[in-house]
């Protein structure tokens, strides 16, 4: 799990799963310091809005997976099919037959979401458009995760996100970097043994030696009951909206939200339509949420960025910065 830009930059939430193409990114603003191979590990992509800080990194999202055999999910707002088809057609491209690429853009709208589908095979033709019922909040499911989204209030249409991981084994990134076996397709294999209740003494092939299953479990892999991760960024939190983005972070294990001004910044935060850190600090503290990781703050706060650490710790202790990767 990777804040890629920091608490400073684009917000930009990376999510990889080790050993399997199933990566996934909340937001696809300044994509530059994702790798071309990350960007063609991604498996779907969550846009809370259509902002130039938010979208402007699709291009490369496009440009890694371009050569691929798959079928990359985007979520997102009302407009985003027509956003992402544009920006798909901006480019002239020399199609050849190993480009198999589909797009599969999710619209979210009020009761129904609207899903648009074109790729290469069509050299990128008019999307087909189809449109099912939608009550929220899950946007998108697999055999061991969902994403549920929720309207948010801000100058564009936007959602909030969360990632629900289901119960049971999982990868631990922890254990894969400090292990002696480097991540690959042996971990997706071992990771179905284990969700099957495969016997413990299975042997698994991992670059050519023979391991087995019980070991790997004890050494990279862990058991969960399912974490939450909650991403809210670029709102207005009204007494309204707040009941539902306290149940989207309900006890989840890190809350990324925004934090765009202090409180000081009231008038500001009103009319640009953004939270204040205290505001981060108390939806972390109704939600009972683990752990608080402030993000989106404005560039006027440069150089004094711990002030606003010290205003959402006054109310949530548990609260933190993270810093650009790399």
């Amino acid at each position: 799990m990777q804040l890629v830009n920091g608490s400073t930059g684009d917000p930009l939430l990376y999510l990889d799963y080790p050993g399997s193409d199933n990566a996934l990114l909340f937001d696809a603003g300044d994509t530059g310091k994702l790798t071309m191979k990350q960007l063609a590990d991604l498996e779907a992509v969550f846009i809370t809005h259509h902002h130039i800080d938010h979208f402007v990194g699709f291009d490369r999202i496009l440009r890694a997976n371009l050569d691929h055999d798959k079928t990359l999910v985007l979520v997102g707002p009302p407009r985003t099919i027509e956003r992402v088809h544009a920006r798909a057609t901006a480019y002239e491209h020399s199609f050849f037959p190993f480009m198999k690429l589909e797009l599969e853009v999710r619209e979210l709208h009020a009761g129904a979401v609207r899903i648009g589908r074109f790729g290469c095979a069509t050299k990128f033709a008019a999307p087909i458009v189809s449109e099912e019922a939608w009550k929220g909040p899950v946007c998108y499911s697999t055999n061991h995760l969902r994403v549920e989204a929720a309207p948010v209030t801000h100058t564009v249409p936007c959602f909030a996100f969360a990632l629900v991981e289901a119960g049971g084994w999982h990868p631990d990134p922890e254990k894969l970097s400090r292990g002696a076996l480097k991540p690959g397709t042996w971990v997706a294999t071992t990771l179905e043994l284990l969700r099957t209740d495969a016997d413990e003494a299975t042997e698994v092939i991992v670059a050519g030696g023979r391991h087995h299953l019980g070991d790997l479990a004890e050494r990279y892999f862990t058991q969960t009951s399912g974490a939450r991760i909650a991403y809210i960024t670029d709102t207005l939190l009204t007494e309204e909206l707040r009941p539902n983005l306290v149940k989207l972070a309900k006890h989840a294990a890190v809350l990324y939200c925004d934090s765009f001004y202090s409180s000081a910044q009231s008038k500001d935060a009103a009319k640009h339509k953004h939270m204040m850190t205290h505001q981060a600090a108390d939806l972390a503290k109704a939600a009972k949420v683990d752990q608080l990781v402030l993000i989106h703050h404005a560039t006027r706060y440069a150089g004094r960025y711990e002030s606003l650490l010290a205003e959402a710790a006054a109310i949530f202790p548990r609260v933190r910065h993270e810093l650009p990767a790399g």
